[in-house]
């Protein structure tokens, strides 16, 4: 009897699940290679109103209202005075109580207006704001800086290897503005946006890369990453079950 025959179940649906997964990532990349298309890993969150710094505030920009490195748990610290913070000064505007979904984004972002849970996609912000996460890496050959144009309505902070790149902190309007990073080592780096929208006139975020030769990579997201594990559990199990009745 061969292996195939003898898999249970379970595992020969993980392996199946495996297969595809792999064979998804193979035709992205070959994808990637021939037509580069810069894309981040998205959560999404819907936090209702009421809660901590989020309402009907008067409009007030605060530039350098979060620290220029991000905190213990991988988010924003304030430096402003926001009250939704957890002990170590953390805004907590994306807490996983709140998580709507996930996906992947292209760039440039282009949400101008209306930018509404769930996920962007709803008519309005009158009861719940719309905050979401953005994540990707990319690799430079050489050191250089990046360019980026970006707006939001309300905040945003963009981060380049935990380390602030542009701060459009407050309650405001959507204006779009150039930033630069600061000069990067050749390798590979992380970004990471973080949006907010926390007050009930409009909602948007735009993003553009304007540095021409640099690909940013979605990272994967975490229950691609669990599908991965079971089923390389799975196959290491029945190869070990395979072994001991040899």
């Amino acid at each position: 009897m061969n292996l195939k025959t003898r898999l249970f179940p379970a595992v020969r649906t993980a392996a199946i699940a495996l297969a595809g997964l792999i064979a998804t990532a193979t035709a992205a990349q070959a994808g990637a290679i021939a037509n580069p298309i810069s894309q981040l890993s998205a959560t999404y969150y819907s936090v209702p109103n009421g809660i901590a710094d989020f309402g009907n505030d008067p409009i007030k920009a605060i530039p350098n209202d979060v620290k220029s490195t991000l905190g213990p748990d991988g988010l924003p610290v304030n430096n402003a005075n926001y009250q939704n913070v957890n002990g170590a000064g953390e805004l907590q505007w994306w807490q996983s109580q709140y998580e709507t979904g996930t996906g992947t984004v292209t760039l440039p972002i282009n949400n101008p207006s209306n930018y509404f849970p769930p996920n962007g996609t709803g008519l309005n912000d009158s009861t719940h704001f719309l905050t979401a996460i953005f994540r990707g890496t990319f690799t430079i050959a050489s050191a250089e800086k990046l360019s980026f144009t970006m707006a939001a309505d309300d905040d945003a902070y963009l981060f380049i290897d935990n380390k602030l790149v542009a701060d459009i902190g407050g309650i405001q309007a959507l204006s779009p503005l150039n930033y630069s990073s600061a000069m990067l080592g050749a390798g590979m780096h992380t970004l990471t946006l973080f949006y907010a929208d926390r007050h009930t006139v409009q909602a948007g975020l735009t993003l553009a890369l304007n540095t021409q030769g640099v690909t940013i990579t979605a990272v994967p997201e975490p229950g691609s990453l669990a599908l991965l594990g079971t089923g390389l559990l799975g196959i290491g199990l029945v190869a070990r079950r395979r072994r001991r009745r040899g």
